[in-house]
């Protein structure tokens, strides 16, 4: 049976070829390599952004300490950004937020304030 040519099967204008046995151990094998590193992977991407992501972090939390300073609810914020209480929660809350620089400049315009970005070398 492993003489036999591979089945083909198509499917719309492509034409695809059933793997031998050989092949298919050949994929399961790289398979389970990959799945290895996965969570080696992420762990390393988690450790990238939580580095460019601290700056990010602490400009949110000075947005929201000047907010609640000036005892702005959510519902006052949303009101001046146009932003639902919902999604300001979520910026102010959520790890994982990845705000657009439009919407902190909105967020910091609603408190008066500028937005202002820096670029510093890498320590």
């Amino acid at each position: 049976m492993e003489n036999q040519p591979p089945q083909k099967r198509t499917m719309g204008k492509r034409i695809y070829r059933e793997p031998t046995a050989e092949q298919a151990a050949k994929y399961r094998k790289i398979r389970a390599m990959i799945a290895a590193e996965i969570p080696e992977i992420k762990q390393e991407a988690r450790a990238i952004r939580h580095g460019r992501r601290a700056g990010l972090d602490q400009v949110i939390g000075l947005l929201k300490a000047e907010r609640e300073l000036r005892g702005m609810s959510l519902a006052d914020l949303g009101e001046k950004t146009g932003l639902s209480k919902s999604a300001i929660s979520k910026l102010e809350t959520n790890p994982d937020a990845n705000p657009t620089v439009n919407t902190l400049a909105r967020y910091a315009d609603a408190l008066d304030m500028s937005l202002s970005v820096i670029l510093t070398e890498k320590k």
